[in-house]
């Protein structure tokens, strides 16, 4: 080999080289990033697994309450029926719900 071809020869290995170590510090600068950005992920999957939680107990109050509310609807609604209001409205008229001759 030629000295001029070996200088060009060492001189495209130092340019690939160079090109290969700019590279890997990219690649690593890339991974680093993106490390962060799966721990930022990782924690925002953790919040959203807590207000899930959170709401699921929520909506576990909610209808306990909803199904109180029926059943003293249900207990008032009996209590009505057996109060017989039809009779409660004749006795509030004047004559006590008695008809006149």
């Amino acid at each position: 080999m030629s000295d001029g071809m070996q200088k060009l020869f060492l001189a495209g290995a130092v340019v690939m080289a160079l090109v290969f170590v700019k590279l890997m510090y990219d690649m690593t600068r890339s991974m680093e990033r993106m490390t962060g950005h799966v721990a930022t992920m990782a924690q925002d999957v953790r919040s959203m697994q807590e207000n899930m939680r959170s709401m699921n107990g929520a909506m576990q109050r909610m209808e306990r309450s909803i199904n109180g509310l029926g059943r003293v609807f249900n207990q008032g609604s009996e209590q009505l029926q057996q109060m017989n209001p039809a009779g409660i409205m004749q006795q509030m008229w004047p004559g006590g719900g008695q008809r006149s001759r």
